[in-house]
């Protein structure tokens, strides 16, 4: 199994804004070869609640076995926000979270 790793603020800069610019990106990776993707949040300083929620449905439907790492706590607290109101509303992950790949705690 092919194996890449991406620097996310490579593809994006120091903030993620917009669910467009995530679809995007999602397109691209899902066209490429590598079965296993490693998404690197170094340098990320800020990323919007709505690209969290287009992040985490995409994650759920793309083919490919995406790894989240090196999120700030920022981030962390964010994609627990997020999953939290997702589990919220039903929504179900088939896949590991980025909360649970990086230790994010379970908000109460």
């Amino acid at each position: 199994m092919a194996q890449k790793t991406l620097l996310l603020n490579k593809e994006f800069g120091d903030n993620i804004f917009t669910r467009h610019k995530m679809s995007s990106f999602f397109k691209n990776i899902n066209k490429t070869k590598e079965d296993k993707l490693i998404l690197d949040f170094k340098n990320i300083r800020f990323i919007s609640r709505s690209c969290v929620d287009e992040y985490l449905k995409l994650k759920e439907k793309s083919n490919k076995t995406i790894t989240e790492r090196n999120m700030s706590n920022d981030l962390k607290s964010m994609f627990r926000l997020v999953e939290n109101q997702l589990r919220s509303v039903n929504f179900e992950f088939t896949k590991e979270t980025p909360c649970k790949n990086v230790g994010c705690v379970a908000m109460n």
